[in-house]
């Protein structure tokens, strides 16, 4: 997961706009991000074309952090580091 596309994620606003879809603004530009039948996002966005969706775009991980994806979460962890005290607590769940 790209850590990069992941920081930047955590600051955007992702609303839902009906089943399967979702907006994502707080970047340059809005976008929007669907659920296809099997499950998978994809985006609107430039970088997801570009990429063919083989790397989620920072929208894609936005709405994954919404949805609480454990996946991303895990790699969130990695990413922002928590302080001591905060450390213990999660540790003692």
């Amino acid at each position: 997961m790209d850590t990069f596309r992941l920081s930047r994620a955590v600051h955007l606003d992702v609303e839902e706009l009906g089943a399967g879809a979702w907006g994502v603004s707080g970047g340059a530009e809005p976008h929007v991000v669907t659920m296809g039948e099997d499950g998978a996002l994809s985006c609107d966005c430039t970088d997801y074309e570009m990429h063919r969706g083989a790397i989620g775009c920072k929208h894609v991980l936005a709405v994954r952090l919404r949805l609480a994806d454990s996946d991303v979460l895990a790699a969130l962890r990695e990413v922002v580091t928590l302080p001591k005290r905060a450390k213990r607590k999660a540790r003692a769940r």
